[in-house]
Order: structure tokens, then C-alpha cells, then sequence
């Protein structure tokens, strides 16, 4: 009886019924993605990087400072100094550090520069370490690193020369031609952002914008004429 009366109850109000049923569907619907989003970003994440308590940068949004830290995703809206990073690197809570500066790229692949903690600590899948293809970790100013995608989509070795550019976009226009870098090795493939970035010491991104502290080479910066921006507008 009570089953026949909410049988004609329903077929009564088609209408309103079914509304509550696609609301009701389309809510858990909304539920089950957002949680398979949060999941996915989660293993994401563990997979990139294990064993990492902490991710430290100048102030900003915590999702921020997770992409382009670890991701290589957005830029960063300010830097920590040199002092507050020798600070933190001190306080004897912290096992330890890898530094990371960002700012350049390689035809459109992240410039990572930080220091030898880097291979020594940065774990990904659990406990898995990096490790090389071919070549070594490179300790001179103008030595550089590249990951496995890099090295395959540019035919890439040890020892071949490769120009920096100045910003994130694939088609820069500011390249350090006046400091080409040498790969002294190839990472193996690792399936996390590591193999999409190059790698270069802190005292090579420093080096290279020696004379650019205005955001420009120094002859563009001083007026001088140079026909690659004859066509640009101000």
C-alpha cells in the first residue's frame, strides 16, 4: 500500500521529482570528481616528490609555491634571500635543504637552478633517487644538467653547448648567447616534472644575469640599437 501510493505520489509530481533525482545525481556526481581531483593531486604530488616535510618560499598562496616549486608550473610572485635561506639551512631542526631558484628557460623547458643536495637528496615514488643516463653531476659555472625528455626531443648529449633564455615563454626573446652552457649529463627518465627541466648551478644563474638588472642585456637596457626588436611595440 505504501509503495503504490509513493508510486502515485511520484508519477503526480513528474516534474519536481525529477529534479530532486538529477539534483541529487548531479551532486554526487560533483562529489566523486572532486575527490578523484584530490586523490589525483595528492599521488601526484608523492610521486614527484617522498620524503619531504616541508616546502619553504617567500610569502604566497601554498598551492602557488607548490606548482612552480614542484611542478614548474606559474612563477613565483617574490624570492627569499640568501640570509633567510642560510638561516633555515642552519636551524638544526632541518636535516636538510635543496635550494631552487627559477626564472629561465630552454626553448620553452624550466631552468632549475640549485646545488649538488639536489641529487643527493630528492626522492620520487616512494624512495626512488635520481640517477644518470650518461654523464655526471656538473659543479662549473656554465654546466648543466637535462632531463630525459629534454635530451630526447632536442638529440641531446654530454658535452654538446646549449643559450639559455631570459623567461618562461617558449618563444623568448632575451637569450644569454653571451653564456652558452655545457651538458655534462643526462638524468634518467623519472616520470615526474624532473624530466622536463634543466639543471644549472646557483652560481650560473647568478652568472648569467650578470648585466641584467634591469631586466634587459645591458646594451638594449643603455638604448642601443638592435634590428631583433625593430618590430616590437612599447
Amino acid at each position: 500500500m505504501l509503495r503504490f501510493l509513493a508510486f502515485k505520489s511520484f508519477r503526480n509530481r513528474k516534474f519536481i521529482s525529477s529534479l530532486c533525482v538529477i539534483s541529487i545525481a548531479l551532486s554526487l556526481s560533483l562529489f566523486f570528481i572532486v575527490e578523484k581531483l584530490r586523490v589525483g593531486i595528492e599521488q601526484g604530488f608523492t610521486n614527484s616528490i617522498s620524503n619531504a616535510d616541508l616546502v619553504v618560499g617567500a610569502r604566497s598562496g601554498p598551492m602557488q609555491l607548490l606548482l612552480y616549486s614542484i611542478f614548474h608550473m606559474g612563477s613565483p610572485t617574490n624570492n627569499i634571500s640568501v640570509q633567510t635561506y642560510d638561516q633555515i639551512a642552519s636551524n638544526r631542526a632541518v636535516e636538510w635543504t635543496i635550494p631552487i631558484s627559477l626564472g629561465d628557460s630552454y626553448k620553452g623547458h624550466r631552468v632549475v637552478a640549485t646545488d649538488e643536495n639536489f641529487m643527493k637528496h630528492y626522492q620520487f615514488h616512494g624512495n626512488q633517487r635520481l640517477s644518470f643516463r650518461s654523464g655526471e653531476w656538473g659543479t662549473g659555472v656554465f654546466d648543466v644538467v637535462i632531463g630525459s625528455q629534454v635530451a630526447s626531443r632536442f638529440a641531446h648529449s654530454v658535452g654538446d653547448s646549449i643559450v639559455l633564455s631570459h623567461g618562461i615563454s617558449e618563444t623568448a626573446i632575451f637569450d644569454h648567447s653571451n653564456t652558452p652552457f655545457r651538458v655534462t649529463g643526462v638524468l634518467n627518465t623519472t616520470g615526474t616534472p624532473v624530466d622536463k627541466a634543466v639543471y644549472i648551478t646557483l652560481l650560473g644563474m647568478e652568472a648569467i644575469h650578470v648585466g641584467w638588472e634591469s631586466g634587459f642585456p645591458k646594451d638594449i637596457a643603455a638604448g642601443k640599437h638592435d634590428s631583433r626588436f625593430e618590430d616590437l611595440s612599447v
